[in-house]
């Protein structure tokens, strides 16, 4: 397995309860090892994958179906 990771800039400003629901369904995609947040950034989310079992543009466009604006972030 090799990992790699990348942001998720979300444009609209989510509470917490919908951030995690948002997280949670990114969580269960196949590949993604881990999904977090910092506090004061609620408009990034880090996402963590299996580059063998995913893209980076799946996840972002995962995101997308929730009607909202978002984009993936190399680091």
């Amino acid at each position: 397995m090799q990992t790699t990771d990348f942001l998720v800039h979300i444009g609209e400003t989510l509470d917490q309860s919908a951030l995690e629901a948002i997280e949670d369904e990114i969580r269960h995609e196949r590949g993604v090892v881990s999904v977090g947040h910092r506090l004061d950034k609620p408009h990034l989310v880090h996402v963590v994958y299996d580059t063998g079992a995913t893209r980076m543009s799946s996840i972002v466009q995962d995101v997308r179906q929730h009607g909202l604006h978002a984009q993936g972030v190399g680091l």
